[in-house]
């Protein structure tokens, strides 16, 4: 219960500590384990006294990113030690679309041949969120791994990784705890990854969304909840402070009275008022321009300022359709699945349009599940009305099937949905997908 409106904080200075804020408890910056596993190890103890690499898993933990030094190391460090070598000589560590990343590398943390569980390795590893664990002898072995394996209460996905020297390529399965929430991007299948600069694009993607996605599980967000709060009112109470120190300099700004309600203030109090906000503009404006500079913020004028779109503008990007579209949806950010009187279309920026399903298939209502990986659509009307599932990659790249017809929908119709007059699916972000369906 609120006694007293909102106030507002004059304080520009407000600005940096929010930033700090958002830095040291969102998800800006990452730390992720790196588990380096040999044949047929099946505990984590064997698991972290590998005391060495392979030549494989070397080249792996280069793709990720570059070998620093730690000793005088000067940027985002990750929980390491960057003084005297406590945790190591060197680590892995880069930088992703602004977000730096350093890697907790098994092997480069400290090894004693005396303490056979390798407790300096588990304090690292065993407390991050997500972990690699690479898998040495190819995808043979892979299979032999189970989350289990690793005594953590902290870890919540696991990606494993192997190298394939029969394909020259890298296999990743992802594993999680059932509390948490889907998180893409979708695994391709096979889950093979021949180009290592894809691999490692959608491997850093997969690790940021499996954190993002596990502070959403119970055993984090209350934490974080109570902690964000406790820290937010320090804030609060510090500005504030410093607010009614300055109430003498800018009597009209935190006052209530009918002198806020007249249509033309007295011209001083408007010119403080202005200088106040250009101040507070400009320290904001430093402050961005010291991130950029940084290389931790986009520097496109077109995601900034004056020039940045409004999410709801309207962009037209396929000006030659010449049908009239009955429902649809969007499949990632340049396609689109569009229903017409003459059959379903996969329009897509910067390429033709192609048929999926041809006019004998009257598609009413449709849905692009991209974290399941499926299309569904209700077909026809009355009492012929069904409901159908496909496969998403049926419809990537070129497409081998052509158009389908109404043969095509047989083997894909869901039971027990005939004479639907409409359906409705759960909202993303769930581990399961729900539908609900009229009849």
């Amino acid at each position: 219960k609120l006694e007293r409106g909102p106030k507002e904080i004059f304080t520009p200075d407000i600005q940096k500590d929010l930033l700090l804020l958002e830095e040291q408890e969102g998800s800006v910056n990452f730390k992720f384990g790196v588990l380096y596993t040999r044949p047929a190890q099946v505990s984590d103890d064997e698991m972290f006294s590998n005391e060495n690499g392979s030549e494989e898993f070397d080249r792996f933990t280069g793709l990720l990113g570059e070998k620093v030094r730690l000793k005088g190391w000067d940027k985002y460090k990750g929980g390491l030690d960057v003084k005297g070598d406590m945790t190591g000589r060197y680590s892995v560590y880069t930088i992703y679309e602004g977000h730096e990343i350093m890697f907790h590398v098994s092997t480069l943390l400290p090894y004693s041949k005396d303490n056979r569980q390798q407790v300096e390795r588990k304090r690292h590893i065993g407390n991050d969120i997500v972990n690699i664990v690479y898998v040495d002898g190819g995808p043979s072995e892979m299979s032999h791994f189970n989350p289990s394996f690793i005594k953590s209460q902290f870890t919540h996905v696991f990606a494993v990784v192997s190298y394939s020297t029969d394909d020259h390529g890298y296999r990743l399965n992802v594993y999680s705890e059932e509390s948490v929430p889907l998180f893409g991007p979708s695994l391709p299948c096979p889950p093979v990854f021949k180009l290592s600069e894809e691999f490692r694009e959608f491997l850093i993607v997969k690790l940021i969304n499996g954190e993002k996605a596990a502070f959403n599980t119970p055993t984090f967000a209350q934490k974080r909840e109570r902690t964000l709060d406790m820290l937010i009112k320090d804030l609060c109470s510090e500005h504030m402070g410093d607010t009614s120190k300055s109430v003498s300099h800018m009597p009209m700004l935190n006052r209530r009275t009918f002198s806020d309600v007249l249509s033309d203030p007295p011209r001083g109090s408007r010119r403080r008022e202005e200088a106040r906000q250009v101040e507070f503009v400009r320290i904001g404006q430093a402050l961005k321009l010291d991130t950029i500079v940084k290389g931790d913020a986009p520097t496109s004028l077109a995601t900034t300022g004056l020039f940045k779109r409004a999410p709801w503008e309207p962009q037209c990007f396929y000006p030659d359709f010449n049908h009239e579209i009955s429902c649809g949806d969007s499949w990632g950010d340049s396609k689109l699945i569009v229903a017409t009187d003459v059959g379903v279309y996969l329009v897509e920026d910067g390429a033709s349009h192609k048929q999926i399903f041809d006019k004998s298939i009257s598609v009413k209502q449709l849905s692009v599940v991209e974290a399941h990986g499926i299309l569904l659509f209700r077909a026809d009307k009355g009492r012929d009305s069904k409901m159908h599932v496909f496969r998403l990659s049926d419809f990537e790249g070129d497409i081998e099937a052509g158009t389908r017809g109404r043969a095509d929908l047989k083997e894909h119709r869901l039971e027990k949905t005939k004479g639907c007059t409409t359906y409705a699916i759960s909202r993303p972000g769930g581990s399961h997908l729900r539908m609900v369906v009229s009849l």
